[in-house]
């Protein structure tokens, strides 16, 4: 065991750590900023839009410093799908916008920083047509919609009088044109683009159903453009090796969108263009990641900081437990934890929609949270029954003296509640002053609308039982013994957590992706592969957690800071992500 007087993170290196997470924060955000007004030849700004129901529809206006009412430039929607914001697709307009044209890239209704909109009302794409052809500086007019944005897309330019010259689908919206409103030559110049891998939809079944919508009876051919710009009736299907949740990202669609843009919006020559294949998008993403491995970062020494404060002080303690899992132990119950959380995922995900709830798949992801560690914490009592020698302070929580733990959770969530405050003041000023947030491709941090903050602690009641639970395996029954020097012990105890609990969903992710590469063809398909997309925006999320609970356990022998501090974020996460129930 560690010394107690040991010390858990040398004094300087506590502030060095912090320092370089600034760092780090500060070279992301600014590359990404920079990126995204084209290093100062865009203007990124964002503006808020209304329906003729009034509902706010927030969005991201990036001009060309050259466009003017003299010098106008094709303008441009860009609506995203389900359950995501307009940052997924911010690589279609900082393509866009710096190859000359007005990007008008809007979070969907009920999405984002959106209100909710009423069933068969605007969910954004009408008002901003209007919008755009309102600007001076705007000629022509196209759309770009992925999945539930295709959809939006195709709403919008049969309901609306602004006459719109190009539509890009991507992932969505194909059997809108099967339907008899559609023809060759409307609407205008379609390009279809789908991942291969898509979960949703079926390529093959494409080439013949789409063959009358692109004016020929015979099956149509991937990459093969039919008819003409000039009347409108140019179509082409694209079909990149990529799924459903990746489109937005696919530099093989990105570059097929903004030349199809360019050939259907502009009829003279570009002196803005660049080559399709040059692509800067990748760097905006690079720059969230940095920024997002900063911020996290930042975590682990502002909690050492602030646990050496006289506030704070009563919380501090080395681990002094003797628990150690055995080997055997650690894979066997781990591999149970493991199953327990994987195999209850799509059960109680179903059960969940049957629920009413303010945020839809809110009650999916918030059953699968309460009811996995319902089941964790009823086979932890059984494994702790049948082994007495563990104690609930081996595990991390507890103790003899009532009025000690309050005092110790109370403390520990305060100083949780800290670190949250740290994260959201970084947030909040980044978004509004930047048009930025946190994310890798995935969001992380995005700031609160008023509606999305009250919404925020109704998650407090599925994530803090879950992470409790989770905290007792993870860094208490899982937990093994101590190495020679702190940090290898660290680096264990983190690593063995985080791949516990990681390691069954990323093995169902490997699976779903290699039979998909080596098919051709998506492996779990419908509602079902769908769900799975979550996965990608889970394990991340979980790992960090992971992390978490580790360290709290290893400044203050106790979890609670783990349990309140990943508590909090998983609520505001799903609270800010999440759309809003219509």
């Amino acid at each position: 065991m560690l010394e107690s007087g040991e010390p858990m993170l040398g004094l300087r290196k506590r502030y060095l750590v912090l320092i370089i997470s600034i760092l780090m924060i500060v070279a992301g955000i600014s590359s990404a900023w920079a990126v995204q007004t084209n290093f100062g030849s865009v203007l990124a700004s964002e503006i808020d839009l209304f329906t003729t129901e009034g509902v706010l529809i927030h969005s991201t206006l990036q001009v060309p410093s050259a466009a003017s009412a003299s010098n106008p430039m094709p303008g441009v929607v860009v609506i995203h799908g389900v359950i995501q914001s307009k940052e997924w697709v911010m690589g279609f307009g900082i393509e866009l916008a710096r190859r000359g044209f007005i990007a008008l890239t809007i979070d969907a209704s009920a999405h984002g920083n959106s209100d909710p909109s009423s069933y068969g009302a605007d969910r954004g794409g009408i008002v901003a047509l209007e919008y755009l052809d309102s600007l001076p500086f705007v000629s022509t007019i196209g759309m770009v919609g992925h999945s539930m944005g295709a959809g939006i897309a195709i709403d919008a330019i049969n309901e609306s009088s602004v006459t719109v010259d190009a539509l890009v689908v991507v992932g969505g919206g194909t059997t809108d044109f099967t339907t008899p409103w559609a023809n060759s030559t409307y609407p205008s110049n379609v390009l279809i683009t789908v991942g291969l891998y898509d979960e949703l939809f079926d390529v093959p079944d494409m080439l013949t159903s789409l063959a009358s919508f692109f004016g020929t009876t015979a099956p149509i051919l991937i990459g093969h453009q039919y008819g003409t710009f000039t009347n409108g009736s140019a179509r082409m299907l694209i079909a990149p090796p990529t799924n459903h949740l990746f489109e937005t990202i696919e530099p093989v669609i990105i570059s097929e969108t903004i030349e199809w843009l360019e050939n259907s919006l502009r009829t003279g020559s570009n002196p803005y263009w660049i080559p399709k294949q040059n692509l800067i998008y990748p760097y905006f993403i690079a720059g969230g990641l940095i920024a997002c491995l900063g911020i996290l970062l930042s975590i682990a020494p502002l909690l050492v900081i602030l646990i050496e404060l006289p506030l704070f002080s009563k919380i501090k303690k080395v681990p002094s437990s003797t628990y150690a899992a055995s080997t055997r132990s650690f894979w066997g119950l781990g591999i149970l934890y493991g199953a327990i959380g994987l195999g209850s995922f799509l059960p109680f995900l179903l059960l969940g929609y049957m629920i009413d709830f303010p945020q839809s798949i809110g009650a999916p992801v918030g059953l699968w949270l309460l009811g996995s560690c319902l089941v964790a914490a009823a086979v932890l009592l059984i494994i702790k029954r049948r082994n007495k020698d563990i104690r609930w302070t081996d595990l991390g929580v507890f103790g003899t003296d009532t009025k000690g733990f309050l005092v110790s959770f109370g403390l520990s969530a305060l100083l949780a509640l800290v670190v949250v405050l740290w994260l959201y003041l970084w947030t909040l000023p980044i978004d509004v002053i930047l048009a930025l947030d946190f994310r890798v491709f995935l969001p992380l941090f995005n700031d609160l609308t008023p509606i999305r903050a009250l919404i925020m602690p109704i998650y407090l009641i599925f994530t803090v039982p879950f992470f409790f639970v989770e905290g007792l395996w993870l860094i208490g029954l899982l937990r093994t013994a101590p190495k020679a020097t702190w940090l290898k012990t660290q680096l264990s105890w983190t690593g063995k957590a985080a791949f516990i609990k990681t390691i069954p969903f990323i093995a169902v992710l490997l699976v779903q992706f290699s039979v998909s590469l080596a098919f051709g063809a998506p492996f779990i398909t419908g509602s079902i592969g769908f769900m799975l997309l979550f996965l990608w925006m889970f394990v991340p999320m979980q790992a960090v957690a992971a992390c978490i609970i580790a360290w709290s356990y290893r400044i203050s022998d106790r979890i609670y800071i783990s349990v309140v501090l990943n508590a909090l974020t998983f609520s505001w996460i799903l609270a800010s992500i999440l759309p809003l129930a219509i």
